[in-house]
């Protein structure tokens, strides 16, 4: 049996009846957040010019936080880049990128077409959540240490499954698809900190449904595509690089949105430094910023990867950069939205204490997103403050629901309207008892600003 099958039946054995009440309850919170993430970054520049750029006609499906509808494939790769164009999105400590961004793009699209239910979308996500995460289980850290970006790479297996349960495809459709998605999966992280890296989203989205979509009228590709000689980890990861067999154990026990779960941002910029934002905010009260002589962070080393290392010379850029993060937490005691304006950047108590960053790995490796900042102050003394793991990162730390709630209004007041907003957000709480998401789409729409 093709691994892509192997796969394929534990995803359609996954049943909704069985479903922790919890993962439920994990799967509303993240794809609500998504869905501010897209609301917020509708209009932005990324977004603009690739609506513009596609000269996409008109259709059915819609654009979140546009007076906008396109085709389905359209509309899945447009939301799947406004989700990702200010990073804000949800992590997942598996995939080692953004699950969620992925997998919600087609499948709002879809659900639309179909007038699926709520608990159907509910059901359909899990399910391309599980499908992603143990893929990746199987191929990473190295996938990711590589250079490939797994949001992309890996989330459009996640995408895929999600559609093909969507669209109640059997398992010999699911595996094919999989097959298929194996010449569609692309993205490099050397394009981080510029607008391509949001559109890896908006293209993983997009081809996940497409294979989905081709799967369904009979377009076949190769059974071993993914673990065949020239398939998909032998391309990606290189023999001996990956475990086959991690990818097949566990299916649902837990769920790996319970374990390790989902991480909801608190941040908007690259999940790596939201550590370090902590102890620096935690510093912040104790200094005074023209005091500084120096700064030290030390992070496990796979946070310490070139996007991060680099200093501040775009407001797009900046969302990668531990120094400016760090020194914004230690200015202002906050790292919000604003700081990632162009003017932001400018500020000279932030660039003279970017500049005085300096950056070592930890000794505990073990510790994955666990950071600690040191700061020498002109007389000598030093003040250090260490963080095992940021606020929301997953189940063990989580975001609270108030706080999700604060950042949803804030990224959708940016397109919706604000009472327009808190529907939406009631809706997405309660998504399971939706009869239709025609529905949600129908209220966001409506609230649309522009």
């Amino acid at each position: 049996m093709s691994l892509a099958l192997e796969i394929a039946r534990r995803a359609g054995a996954l049943d909704y009846e069985t479903f922790d009440p919890q993962a439920i309850k994990w799967a509303k919170q993240a794809m609500a957040d998504m869905v501010g993430c897209a609301l917020l970054g509708a209009n932005t520049d990324t977004t603009t010019m690739a609506i513009e750029a596609g000269a996409f006609p008109a259709g059915d499906c819609l654009v979140l936080g546009r007076q906008m509808r396109l085709g389905k494939l359209e509309a899945a790769f447009v939301n799947g880049t406004s989700g990702h164009a200010l990073d804000y999105d949800d992590t997942s400590k598996s995939l080692s990128g953004h699950p969620t961004v992925i997998i919600v793009p087609g499948l709002l699209a879809l659900a639309e077409e179909l007038g699926s239910s709520g608990r159907d979308f509910v059901d359909a996500y899990i399910v391309g959540v599980e499908t992603a995460t143990r893929i990746a289980r199987g191929v990473n850290f190295h996938h990711y240490e590589k250079g490939w970006h797994p949001t992309a790479t890996l989330g459009i297996f996640g995408a895929i499954a999600a559609a093909a349960r969507m669209m109640r495809l059997p398992d010999e459709q699911l595996a094919n698809a999989l097959c298929i998605g194996a010449s569609l999966a692309s993205g490099v992280k050397a394009n981080f900190g510029t607008p391509v890296k949001p559109m890896h989203a908006g293209l993983a989205a997009r081809n996940g449904l497409f294979a989905a979509l081709l799967a369904q009228q009979g377009f076949e590709a190769a059974p071993e595509a993914l673990e065949g000689r020239q398939g998909f980890l032998d391309v990606f990861n290189g023999a001996g690089n990956y475990d086959a067999d991690k990818m097949l154990t566990g299916w649902g026990r837990p769920l790996d949105l319970l374990e390790p779960g989902i991480s909801i941002k608190k941040y908007p910029c690259v999940y790596s430094v939201h550590g370090a934002i902590d102890a620096g905010i935690a510093l912040h009260g104790s200094i005074v910023p023209s005091d500084i002589e120096g700064v030290l962070v030390r992070m496990h080393p796979r946070r310490l990867l070139p996007h991060v290392l680099n200093p501040a010379t775009s407001a797009l850029n900046a969302k990668f950069s531990l120094s400016y993060a760090v020194a914004r937490a230690l200015v202002n005691g906050a790292v919000t939205l604003d700081h990632f304006e162009d003017e932001a950047l400018h500020d000279p108590d932030v660039v003279h204490i970017m500049n005085l960053v300096q950056m070592k790995p930890l000794d505990d490796r073990s510790n994955d997103y666990g950071a600690e900042v040191c700061v020498t102050l002109k007389d000598g003394s030093t003040l250090t403050e260490a963080v095992a793991a940021p606020l929301g990162r997953g189940p063990e730390v989580p975001l609270p629901e108030s706080m999700l709630a604060t950042k949803f209004m804030d990224c959708a007041g940016r397109s919706v309207t604000r009472q327009g907003a808190q529907t939406v957000f009631d809706m997405l709480m309660a998504l399971e008892s939706l009869p239709s998401m025609r529905d949600l789409t129908a209220e966001i729409k409506a609230g649309t600003l522009n």
